[in-house]
């Protein structure tokens, strides 16, 4: 029988450690799968590798919302360096490692791409969009060093890295801290509905591919390093 302990110290939150496990688990289901979409080879489940970024995704926004709620006797949602602190601890958490790997990916760019272009032509796929690799202008580099290439279909897939991820986690966070105030408003049910609702619209809008922005399984099939990223970084927060 699965039991979950819950890890209390002086020096961290309490943390659910099965569910630690269960995101490292997750991260390793997308790596796997990633494998034997790169390799060629089929496998039922594991090698669907975007239902373990669907699974890793929303056990890390459980994580977060639980890790807050702890915090919010000793930094209330209701005031702004609250906010502030939020937003400048995730900013510091992501920007300077991604920084770094946006260096080099910008710089090895065409390294990359031949390389992936090998792989596409031995697993008999189509090749990848040259500028996803070799776009080293002011403008995409400025998109990605602000974190808003997410909010555009020309900048949304344009390095090598797997940061599709990155510019979703900032809108979360963006609105974090305001949907957390929803919450204690209007409760989790209701707020639960309005969320069901607006993803179903969403699902439905990318079913008959309403809007420019590429597929959203692409991401998943295409990218391995989201969840592994995040699984070395431990708990959210």
């Amino acid at each position: 029988m699965l039991q979950c302990s819950m890890n209390n110290s002086l020096t961290e939150p309490s943390r659910i450690e099965c569910l630690d496990g269960l995101r490292a688990a997750a991260a390793l289901w997308v790596l796997v799968g990633h494998c034997l979409l790169l390799t060629g080879w089929h496998l039922p489940v594991l090698g669907d590798p975007a239902l373990g970024v669907d699974l890793f995704i929303m056990l890390s926004g459980f994580l977060m919302v639980f890790h807050y709620q702890l915090r919010q006797d000793k930094e209330p949602w209701q005031r702004p360096e609250t906010w502030l602190k939020f937003w400048t601890r995730r900013y510091f958490r992501i920007a300077p490692l991604f920084y770094v790997m946006l260096f080099f990916a910008l710089a090895l760019g065409p390294y990359v791409y031949e390389s992936r272009t090998v792989i596409d032509a031995f697993v008999r796929r189509a090749p990848q969009a040259p500028e996803r690799y070799l776009d080293s202008s002011l403008k995409n580099i400025f998109a990605h060093l602000t974190f808003l290439f997410g909010l555009s279909p020309n900048f949304a897939y344009r390095t090598p890295l797997p940061d599709w991820s990155l510019g979703l986690e900032m809108q979360f966070y963006a609105v974090f801290p305001a949907l957390m105030l929803l919450v204690r408003r209007f409760g989790w049910l209701r707020c639960a509905i309005v969320v069901a609702a607006l993803g179903a619209l969403a699902v439905v809008a990318l079913k008959f591919d309403v809007g420019p922005f590429p597929d959203a399984v692409l991401p998943a099939a295409e990218d391995p390093g989201f969840p592994v990223r995040h699984a070395s970084g431990g708990r959210p927060g």
